[in-house]
């Protein structure tokens, strides 16, 4: 055991110690938790460390020396117990993909302090140098954390990590229920621990193809081509757990579903005479990949054109343009980030919808406290009201 700060540091490397502190920590409303990870070439995160602080003490966790999770699972998911975490996307990921569990009830304080005008994305190191005046080492951001034993340095670094978070969780807390955002702070966390549980959920792995740039430009067989391709390169990486750009990159893809010919006409001589930026993509998977691309089998949704990125007409970027102009009004006067309040993508979809369907949907991330906001307006921009004739 060593201090950091005055509170007690204690590494648990023993499956019944932390049997024990789980079934303790059941009774404390308030945990702060952190993870220390690595994914150089893997498509999943391989978990180093796991630290976890209450009112009292720090615990670092070692996941390499405890084989039963089962307390650890239920904690995370008792309502009654909120996690304190800055920046949660990684965490939360690597939580539900290592354990297939995340916590119900989160408390972001990069996201919280975003809501406060304090900075968007802001780092943990410069939150709690601005809001409790101390400074952070960063020296082991990079550390191998697989490899045993922990240097000293490490173990510290990895305390300091979460140490602080329950103070700030204090603090950010009331100045938002002062400032009268604590509902739409808590609608965010809520979306954000939705958004993670959607990552392994393999009815959208078909969609894939939407994100690959030019794929508008396809012809009808090039989509369902690509489509297929991208499913495959999803389930892939997954299976033999490598980065999907080792699998293929999106170019590669693309080009394959642009100048393969009619599926009656499909071969490993056609697939290899197309030329990629790796040529490896199919001397490593021919037989896969033509197994992939004769499928006949209508095993995914149909091909919407509509969700592609397609270049935006005049009269849509004049509305973007538009949208825009009154988000960064309206974040302005409310001491948002632009970039939290909708970002670009965000309303690009949007707008692409209203297009589509003449319509003004407020989905996904647009939805909740978002809608709340920008309705009103978005509504007078898209929809203006007709002069009367009466």
């Amino acid at each position: 055991m060593f201090t950091t700060e005055g509170t007690p540091v204690h590494l648990i490397d023993n499956t019944e110690r932390f049997a024990e502190l789980c079934n303790q920590w059941r009774s404390r409303s308030l945990l702060a938790i952190d993870t220390e990870f690595v994914r150089n070439s893997t498509f999943y995160a391989k978990t180093g460390l796991i630290q976890i602080a209450d009112a009292t003490d720090c615990y670092l966790i070692d996941p390499l020396e405890i084989d039963d999770w089962t307390g650890f699972k239920s904690l995370l998911e008792d309502p009654e117990v909120q996690f304190v975490i800055h920046s949660c996307s990684e965490d939360l990921n690597l939580l539900q993909t290592s354990l297939e569990c995340i916590p119900r009830n989160l408390f972001d304080t990069q996201i919280a302090a975003a809501f406060l005008g304090l900075g968007f994305s802001l780092s943990y190191q410069a939150l709690v140098s601005q809001i409790l005046g101390k400074e952070i080492d960063k020296g082991e951001t990079r550390s191998n954390w697989l490899l045993r034993p922990l240097r000293d340095t490490q173990l510290l670094y990895a305390a300091n990590d979460v140490c602080h978070l329950l103070q700030l969780q204090s603090i950010l807390s009331d100045q938002l229920l002062t400032a009268g955002r604590s509902a739409w702070f808590e609608d965010e966390c809520t979306a954000v621990l939705g958004a993670t549980m959607q990552f392994e959920d393999t009815s959208n792995w078909q969609n894939q193809y939407i994100s690959i740039s030019n794929a508008w430009r396809l012809s009808a067989q090039g989509l369902i081509y690509l489509q297929n391709l991208c499913h495959w390169r999803e389930v892939t990486a997954r299976k033999r757990d490598k980065p999907r750009s080792w699998i293929a990159k999106d170019a590669d893809l693309l080009s394959i579903a642009k100048q393969l010919p009619d599926k009656d006409m499909l071969s490993i001589e056609a697939l290899g005479s197309i030329r990629l930026t790796d040529s490896r993509l199919v001397s490593r998977n021919a037989s896969q990949l033509l197994a992939v691309l004769s499928n006949d089998e209508e095993k995914f949704a149909a091909i919407d054109r509509s969700l592609l990125n397609v270049p935006f007409k005049s009269s849509m970027r004049s509305s973007l343009k538009a949208c825009q102009k009154c988000v960064a009004q309206l974040a302005e006067d409310l001491q948002l980030a632009p970039e939290l309040l909708a970002r670009k993508r965000l309303l690009q979809d949007l707008i692409r919808e209203f297009d589509r369907s003449g319509e003004l949907i407020f989905s996904g991330e647009m939805s909740g406290w978002r809608r709340q906001l920008l309705e009103p307006a978005f509504t007078q921009i898209l929809l203006p009201q007709q002069p009367s004739t009466g």
